[in-house]
């Protein structure tokens, strides 16, 4: 069958790699063995093609499938579940009118999460899309000319990230003047603490 031929090789694509976050054996507390991961990484994988479909989960990198794997099993999460709740649960919510931008706002949210990981990472600036990658520079380097331009105390330091279709600019501190959309593309305000 397509997938379970699929699952293997996204499987043996794993084991070639050994990511951040492992799973120990609970027999040993060591590392698993590489058939335990090998059995584990079946299982995980199978359970992620299900709630995400054959499509998806054929486009969708090998690492972030393991490290949603391994996360979903030490926070006792269902794997599967997980996903479709998230797409369930975001469907029923956007599609009632007294929700629906509650629900949106609630997906951006996850948005400005994978963006800042994505930063964490170093790839930040770092998108399929050209354009977003301008904008961001171009909004980094206004709000830094807009801080030299004022007499006032300079603005709290802040980064500006790329999402998915938008940019996020965070901050621990409200910044002034910040646009909600900048060369076409949204602007979306994260508060907390940049390093």
């Amino acid at each position: 069958m397509i997938i379970e031929k699929l699952i293997q090789e996204r499987t043996d694509l794993a084991l070639k790699h050994q990511f951040r976050v492992a799973l120990a054996s609970p027999a040993t507390g060591k590392a698993l063995t590489p058939d335990e991961r090998h059995a584990f990484l079946t299982r995980a994988l199978g359970e992620i093609a299900k709630g995400m479909g054959i499509d998806r989960f054929a486009q969708t990198p090998v690492e972030r499938m393991d490290q949603f794997a391994v996360i979903s099993v030490q926070k006792n999460h269902d794997t599967a579940g997980l996903l479709l709740s998230l797409v369930n649960s975001f469907m029923i919510a956007y599609g009632c009118p007294e929700t629906s931008d509650r629900a949106f706002a609630a997906l951006v949210q996850i948005e400005g999460l994978r963006a800042e990981v994505a930063d964490a990472k170093g790839q930040g600036r770092m998108s399929n899309k050209p354009e977003l990658v301008a904008a961001a520079q171009a909004l980094d380097a206004e709000l830094s000319v807009k801080d030299k331009a004022t007499d006032a105390q300079p603005a709290p330091p802040y980064r500006v990230m790329i999402g998915a279709d938008r940019l996020f600019v965070k901050s621990a501190f409200p910044l002034a003047n910040l646009p909600t959309k900048f060369h076409g593309f949204a602007v979306e305000a994260i508060s907390g603490p940049v390093n």
